[in-house]
């Protein structure tokens, strides 16, 4: 089973923290992940050149998303973990969305994929919209299911403290819901006759 963590954050921070703390939570159950840092990624913004990509299958850009998209229809499942930003991903997020534009045009079934979905930021209503977008806009138009969803509350600025989400006192329960999330995510992959199949 193997479960890729998506930060869709342009910085070190709290989404980065909430990999690592779901990276834990995953493998203690015996899934194998992988964090996947966009930041860190080459990702050169969409052009709309429909011409080449619908034709092709592939972007003109020589960038990281040829090697993403291959690793997302290797994997079991997703966890993106992202902040808010008026009720929206960021733009490195976004632009990682519309590079996946490819694997919508070439049908490529996603079909049996598992997904969670998490964000944070300071106005609640807010981080549960962009949730709610990233999971009925991006996840559902390539047909993977979400199967857990979280919004955190967090501060904007850390100071150096990568742990603040989980010590801001703004999230009593969240390793709870952490642990409910990485959960669901799990039993909704399982073993049959030694296969993995998704339920």
């Amino acid at each position: 089973m193997k479960i890729l963590i998506f930060s869709g954050s342009p910085r070190k921070g709290n989404s980065e923290t909430l990999c690592n703390r779901m990276k834990e939570l995953l493998e203690k159950k015996g899934a194998e992940t992988e964090i996947i840092l966009l930041r860190e990624k080459n990702i050169q913004r969409c052009n709309g050149c429909v011409e080449y990509c619908n034709k092709n299958m592939k972007c003109q850009h020589n960038d990281d998303m040829d090697s993403l998209m291959k690793k997302m229809t290797d994997a079991n499942g997703y966890v993106f973990v992202l902040p808010n930003y008026f009720a929206m991903p960021p733009g490195l997020f976004k632009d990682f969305i519309d590079k996946c534009s490819i694997l919508y045009t070439a049908q490529t079934n996603l079909t049996s994929k598992r997904a969670a979905v998490i964000s944070v930021g300071t106005d609640k209503p807010q981080i549960e919209k962009n949730v709610r977008n990233v999971s009925e806009n991006f996840c559902k138009t390539l047909k993977i299911k979400v199967v857990a969803t979280g919004a955190f509350v967090s501060r904007s600025e850390l100071k150096g403290n990568y742990n603040d989400i989980f010590e801001n006192g703004l999230n009593l329960d969240i390793e709870e819901e952490l642990e409910k999330m990485a959960s669901k995510l799990h039993k909704s992959m399982k073993y049959e006759g030694g296969e993995l199949i998704t339920c």
